[in-house]
């Protein structure tokens, strides 16, 4: 055998592997990802002293800081604050959630000085927790509205008057009655009770939220 072929022999042939096309754009694609992972950890991480300092930019002082801070709050919190006390608002804000709620559906609702009046229909109404549907039961719905509604409210019930007194005994038993259920479906702890009489012979139950606390 000739050198030639012993140098043609020890010249091992490997077959090409063929590899997809789009695997280095892939290979690419997931550098560039572990790369901005890597840079948002680094950014997190990044003391803002040290970098001002790095790029030559003088801090801001505390009092500067905490006085934009101030601004911002302030301007974010007063708003909501003083239209919290407007009843127009208040109730233009309520009787767009009570039409967006069809179990609030027949509610009226009466803007007056102080407060707002919210007349609930007596022949809606079920006490009975255990045999409510939740999509359609007024006071479950009725619940989920003062949970987000700040507002001191309290349940006024109001029934005829009688001779010996007893529509006051009954109107604050319904009237518990009411505040108990209505807690027991997410209301509020600072939920009241109250009773009244009747102008009209005709029992009514409304739900009152006060504009402000000292409106109690």
């Amino acid at each position: 055998m000739s050198s030639e072929d012993l140098i043609r022999a020890a010249k091992l042939e490997h077959p090409e592997i063929k590899q997809p096309v789009w695997l280095m754009s892939f290979a690419d694609f997931a550098g560039c990802l572990l790369a901005s992972f890597v840079l948002l950890y680094s950014l997190a991480q990044t003391d803002r002293a040290r970098m001002q300092a790095a790029f030559g930019i003088e801090a801001a002082t505390e009092s500067e800081t905490s006085g934009d801070n101030g601004a911002a709050d302030k301007s974010m919190a007063t708003k909501p604050a003083d239209e919290g006390r407007n009843t127009d608002y208040l109730a233009t804000l309520l009787q767009t959630k009570i039409d967006a709620a069809p179990a609030l559906a027949e509610i009226v609702v009466t803007p007056l000085a102080d407060k707002i009046a919210l007349e609930l229909p007596v022949a809606r109404i079920n006490m009975d927790a255990a045999s409510v549907d939740r999509e359609t039961d007024l006071l479950f719905a009725l619940a989920s509205l003062l949970s987000v509604t700040p507002n001191e409210s309290a349940i006024l019930a109001e029934l005829p008057a009688s001779n010996d007194g007893a529509h006051w005994q009954k109107g604050m038993v319904l009237a518990n009655a009411l505040v108990s259920r209505l807690r027991d479906a997410g209301g509020p702890d600072s939920l009241s009770a109250r009773a009244g009489v009747s102008t009209d012979d005709a029992p009514h139950v409304r739900l009152v939220i006060f504009r402000e606390a000292d409106d109690l």
